[in-house]
This record gives structure tokens, C-alpha cells and sequence, in this order.
């Protein structure tokens, strides 16, 4: 058995195994936390759901931002596979329909992951970069499935954008107190308004 700076190999792989398993729980604790709806888990929260002290969370990590960038890639592992990327074809409001709606069931997922990203983005760069790759990736699913968009002023894309985007999707749910089949036809009644009405 060899020996690496006076401890042997098993001893070293036992306490890197042993780092990595509560790296990956404090991870854990984080995602979970947010997915219960605590949209700013604090230092404390976290090291106790992980059951490790907090020197240990900060051990780990030596500043929020780098736990944001595991736990978000965590998050994008898990839920964005939920999002069916297809191309749709078919009518224009059959198209427009099945957008929303696969949009709605995606937001309803990634709706805690997301509160907790705007209520943080403001003090964390990496978690604005996320924010804004995310509205990126709704703008682009948009203008491939509804290319009747691309044929409108520059004025009413950005109003359609916004009409079907999470930010107007989570006001009409909580602000408005929309259940999620109106939420859905509102949207759709925006989309559809935007493209006949140029």
C-alpha cells in the first residue's frame, strides 16, 4: 500500500470520497430547500438540512456564488430535460396552443428555481447570466415555433415576447391570481392578437 505524505492511499481516497459526498449534500440541501419555496435559503438553513456545520458549508464554499453555480447546474440536470424542445407544426393557433402549453408545464416546474434566481441575481453575476440565457432560450423556442413573428415589426416581437415569457406567466399567477388554464389562454389570446392584428 502506498503512502502519500505520511497517509496511505485508502486513507486519502476515503477522505476525498468523504469531501465529495457532503459537497454534493449541501448541494442537495440547497436544491431542496428552494424547491420547497424558500426562495433565500441562508447560510444556516442550508447547513442544517445538509447536517453539517457551517464552517463546513463555507469550507466548501468560500462565497454564495459558487454554491449558485453548482446548485444551478444541478437544477438544469434535472428540469430542463422537462422541456420539450420539438419543433411544432400544424395551424397557427394549434402551434401557438401547444407553445403555452408546454411552456406553462415547464414554468410550473422551474417556478421555485426561478424565485429564488430573481430574488439573488441582483448581488450574484452568474446567476444574472443564467436569468438572462433562460429568457434567451424562451425567446428563441418562441420565434422557431410561431415564425409569423419574425415577419413583425421589431416593437410588436418584443410585445410578443413578453406576452408569453415566465415574467408574465408568474404575474397573472400571483399577482393576478390566475389559475393555470387562464393563465394559459390570456397568453394565448396576447399571442394571437399580436400576429392578426399586424
Amino acid at each position: 500500500m502506498s503512502i502519500v505524505e505520511g497517509k496511505t492511499t485508502q486513507q486519502v481516497d476515503g477522505r476525498l470520497n468523504r469531501s465529495t459526498r457532503t459537497r454534493a449534500a449541501i448541494v442537495e440541501a440547497m436544491v431542496s430547500l428552494v424547491g420547497e419555496g424558500n426562495a433565500a435559503p441562508t447560510s444556516e438553513d442550508v447547513a442544517d438540512r445538509a447536517n453539517v456545520g457551517l464552517r463546513t458549508v463555507f469550507r466548501h464554499f468560500e462565497d454564495m456564488e459558487t454554491l449558485y453555480q453548482e446548485v444551478d447546474q444541478v437544477i438544469k440536470a434535472r428540469v430542463f430535460p422537462e422541456f420539450d424542445l420539438k419543433t411544432l407544426t400544424g395551424p397557427l393557433e394549434d402551434r401557438a396552443r401547444k407553445l403555452i402549453e408546454r411552456r406553462a408545464h415547464f414554468f410550473e416546474t422551474v417556478h421555485p428555481f426561478m424565485t429564488c434566481t430573481i430574488a439573488r441575481k441582483w448581488k450574484s453575476p452568474y446567476l444574472t447570466r443564467s436569468y438572462d440565457a433562460f429568457a434567451e432560450l424562451q425567446r428563441k423556442f418562441l420565434f422557431k415555433n410561431l415564425p409569423e413573428l419574425q415577419e413583425l415589426s421589431p416593437a410588436l416581437q418584443h410585445a410578443a415576447d413578453q406576452v408569453a415569457s415566465y415574467d408574465s406567466w408568474t404575474r397573472m399567477k400571483n399577482v393576478q391570481q390566475l389559475d393555470a388554464a387562464d393563465v394559459i389562454e390570456a397568453q394565448l389570446a396576447g399571442i394571437l392578437a399580436i400576429i392578426r392584428g399586424a
